[in-house]
């Protein structure tokens, strides 16, 4: 926007004119793009790791100190399979509560109080118990209206299992891993995938000495030929399976994804910089226009990458670093042009 609002008031050719190169132009640039991509590499590599983690610390602190942050009031909560219509929520106490228990095919349960006290009880595992006082309990069988027992206690002790709700929020994706935690991980994976292979290749193996043992004695046993006939068709099942590990394809990828998109930054500022040169009207308005339309034109190649990653068996990284390859190609041509004019 900045070289695009420049050149259209000709103050590009003004400082060329005064002797200035497009190179000197260019270095401020670079340099202000290279300073952005380790930022941002920053950012992803270290601070949002970091930040993930803390995060985790203090919402595991608040459900420490506050057992009913995952129950609204006045709402209908789904933990796992049981769902807990509440009334006021203030602190540990919950007020007018009604608990469905379907976690069971052959018995449902109803449960009513007027009040309950959450406790916790294992942190790691996001487990709570329920304490209700003066409860009633209705359990139905089959489903049918005709098969149930009514009672009602003084007391009654509930556990509730909170790890699928709090899951979503304190769980870790590759995406917020350091590059360091990936390396690790791409380490046991390829274990794991190298193992795999050996396993397959001893397979094999085995499976072309029974069909070269099976063709020595079908001249003397032809029954034998069915036999062979599906010991082939085990071999070329086997041998058509893809050498691929999920995990190991998954976590490669984030990895040079990460470093990828920090790169970028750089990257793309060789790109619409000779772009920017173009001398039209609104040359700011312009300027923004193209930004969008070579980050459009960027996110759809690495999107289109990383739809790849699992149709093939070479290493993500020539694909997450297919779109900066194909970006810098034109940057090059772009500047050579420029250079030449």
């Amino acid at each position: 926007m900045v070289i695009g609002d420049l050149a259209a008031r000709n103050e590009i050719l003004a400082l060329r004119a005064a002797g200035i190169s497009l190179r000197r132009m260019f270095e401020v640039l670079a340099c202000m793009g290279f300073v952005l991509a380790l930022l941002t590499f920053f950012v992803a590599d270290i601070m949002l790791p970091y930040s993930h983690q803390r995060f985790k610390t203090l919402y595991s602190e608040l459900l420490r100190d506050l057992p009913t942050i995952e129950i609204e009031s006045y709402a209908v909560n789904q933990i796992g399979d049981i769902v807990l219509v509440t009334g006021e929520v203030h602190d540990a106490t919950i007020g007018s509560l009604v608990l469905f228990d379907t976690s069971s095919t052959a018995e449902n349960q109803l449960i009513t109080a007027n009040e309950g006290q959450v406790t916790l009880v294992d942190l790691d595992a996001f487990l709570y118990r329920l304490d209700v006082k003066n409860p009633v309990i209705l359990n139905s069988k089959g489903g049918s209206v005709e098969s149930f027992t009514l009672a009602d206690a003084e007391s009654m002790t509930y556990y509730l299992d909170f790890s699928n709700q709090v899951s979503r929020f304190t769980d870790v994706t590759p995406s917020q891993l350091s590059t360091r935690d990936l390396r690790s991980l791409i380490t046991v994976r390829q274990e794991d995938f190298d193992r795999s292979q050996e396993r397959r290749a001893i397979a094999l193996l085995n499976l072309q000495g029974k069909i070269g043992d099976l063709r020595r004695q079908i001249p003397l046993d032809a029954s034998l030929l069915s036999d062979l006939i599906q010991v082939e068709q085990e071999l070329l099942a086997l041998e058509k399976q893809k050498d691929q590990n999920f995990y190991l394809q998954y976590y490669r990828a984030e990895l040079h994804k990460k470093i990828a998109l920090s790169a970028s930054c750089f990257i793309l500022v060789f790109i619409t910089f000779p772009l920017s040169f173009l001398r039209l009207k609104h040359g700011r308005l312009f300027g923004f226009g193209l930004s969008l339309l070579v980050a459009c034109a960027y996110w759809f190649l690495l999107f289109f990458a990383q739809t790849k990653i699992l149709s093939v068996t070479i290493n993500p990284g020539f694909l997450i670093w297919g779109p900066n390859m194909v970006m810098a190609l034109l940057a090059f041509i772009l500047l050579f042009q420029k250079r030449r004019l």
